[in-house]
């Protein structure tokens, strides 16, 4: 499958606009606050004001939080930098989470 079709069907995701605190981190060394965007089964856009240290394709842990009001409710795991919009946020593709963040995802894109 060449590269632009799989770029094609990724966007054809259902795609949930939802706005929640999130935060990326870089290591242990560096987490950057953020605001959910947008969310799908595979991938989100998390708002923020600078992405200076993150590039392409680099791996991140993330955590949104699915209640505003309960810190312990959130989606964590690993991801993959795949597009930086610069002042305005970067696309994550999700590489890895637990059980209850899986579950968490689906029942909040319901």
């Amino acid at each position: 499958m060449d590269h632009s079709r799989k770029a094609n069907e990724q966007r054809q995701e259902s795609r949930v606009g939802l706005e929640l605190p999130a935060q990326i981190s870089v290591g242990s060394q560096l987490t950057i606050q953020g605001k959910l965007k947008d969310i799908s089964e595979k991938s989100a856009f998390i708002i923020m004001k600078s992405s200076v240290y993150l590039k392409n394709n680099d791996e991140v842990g993330f955590s949104i939080q699915c209640s505003p009001d309960d810190a312990e409710d959130a989606i964590h795991g690993l991801a993959r930098v795949s597009r930086i919009a610069v002042g305005d946020g970067l696309a994550i593709y999700f590489t890895d989470m637990d059980k209850a963040s899986a579950r968490r995802l689906h029942k909040l894109l319901k």
